[in-house]
């Protein structure tokens, strides 16, 4: 696991918002000035914390659309057949939500502010679109997620249902029946296990299908702040082991259930100090079984390990490279390159987890 890390010692703020705020900045890093994109993008490393702490996350890059992938690429005679006219979107982000990456490194981005998702293929300089020249008609894309057999799901609110792509982004199925669904907003699937897990926020619950079949199986949780009910949840994911991990995001915690989807533990509750959140809107693990929560407010993510216990933080207010406006979906992929969807500064940061060997 990541060696534990506290910033700043013993001290800790209970007092203010405001004084809670700057304790939650990025650690390392000064929260007095903000610095432009110009001078944050000449920066050769930027890590957190900075020595003489051991260095636990560096700064890679940061998308804001088409261009900072695939510049100036004239439209090809292909994707003019197939209906794909720029003009139609905007080729950087408008409202961003939902990020996720799949075994061949390109990262998907929803845009429920266009109706669609980019997929960005950085290593072949590439990008292609989902919901722009055919299907799905996407409305309000919302989480959107890769499995471990490339397949994309996505997550649509306002057309309640989840969309099942191959790795080739041909649709394949469009999940959820009538009324059976109200507003999903996340996707995880266990593929050991044949399921796909979907957040429905209003109906306060997690809904469960067969990720091959599509079948409707089961669904867990209400509305409530016992243990195992829901108040607003807005993500799920899925530990190696098969636990399933929710962000209860009113209920200021991470829930956590097994196999059977039954009650297990949980962490998190409101609050101004480490290890506390205020509106915890996305979760994700790393290969270590660290789990990374958003907050949306505290405009942050924190790392926990399995026994609950705060590792560090990353993040402040402010659109330099490790600060956010109003932070959504977190995802991991590969080599633990971290991609967090920064939605008010409309990019994608990603960093990349150091020396995060087991102790």
């Amino acid at each position: 696991m990541l060696k534990r890390y506290s910033p700043f010692g013993a001290k800790v703020a209970t007092v203010a918002m405001a004084a809670a705020l700057a304790l939650l900045s990025v650690p390392g890093y000064g929260s007095d000035k903000t610095p432009s994109k110009k001078t944050s993008k000449k920066s050769k490393e930027l890590v957190w914390p900075l020595p003489p702490e051991q260095p636990r996350l560096r700064f890679i890059t940061e998308i804001h659309g088409t261009e900072d992938v695939e510049p100036s690429k004239k439209q090809s005679g292909l994707e003019r057949l197939s209906g794909v006219h720029r003009k139609e979107f905007k080729p950087y982000f408008n409202k961003p939500f939902g990020v996720a990456v799949d075994s061949k490194g390109r990262i998907f981005v929803t845009d429920n502010g266009q109706a669609m998702a980019f997929v960005f293929d950085r290593e072949h300089h590439q990008v292609s679109y989902i919901g722009v020249g055919g299907p799905p008609k996407l409305m309000t894309p919302m989480g959107i997620h890769a499995d471990a057999k490339d397949r994309i799901w996505i997550a649509d609110a306002e057309a309640k249902k989840v969309f099942a792509l191959d790795s080739q982004l041909t649709l394949r199925a469009a999940i959820g029946k009538q009324d059976e669904m109200i507003n999903p907003v996340a996707i995880a699937t266990d593929l050991s296990r044949n399921r796909l897990y979907v957040v429905d926020s209003q109906q306060h619950c997690v809904l469960v299908y067969d990720s091959e079949t599509g079948q409707f199986l089961t669904k867990f949780g209400k509305r409530g702040s016992e243990d195992g009910e829901f108040n607003f949840p807005t993500d799920v994911a899925v530990g190696v082991d098969g636990r399933v991990y929710i962000a209860d995001a009113m209920n200021r915690r991470v829930q956590i259930f097994d196999t059977d989807y039954k009650f297990i533990d949980k962490f998190g509750q409101e609050g101004l100090r480490w290890g506390q959140f205020r509106k915890p809107k996305s979760l994700a693990l790393d290969e270590y079984q660290n789990i990374y929560v958003v907050d949306s407010d505290f405009c942050n993510f924190q790392i926990f390990d399995q026994k609950k216990q705060l590792l560090m933080f990353l993040g402040e207010f402010g659109d330099g490279p490790g600060q956010f406006e109003v932070p959504q979906q977190i995802r991991i992929g590969g080599e633990n390159m971290v991609y967090v969807v920064d939605q008010m500064n409309q990019r994608v940061q990603i960093f990349k987890l150091l020396n995060g060997t087991p102790e």
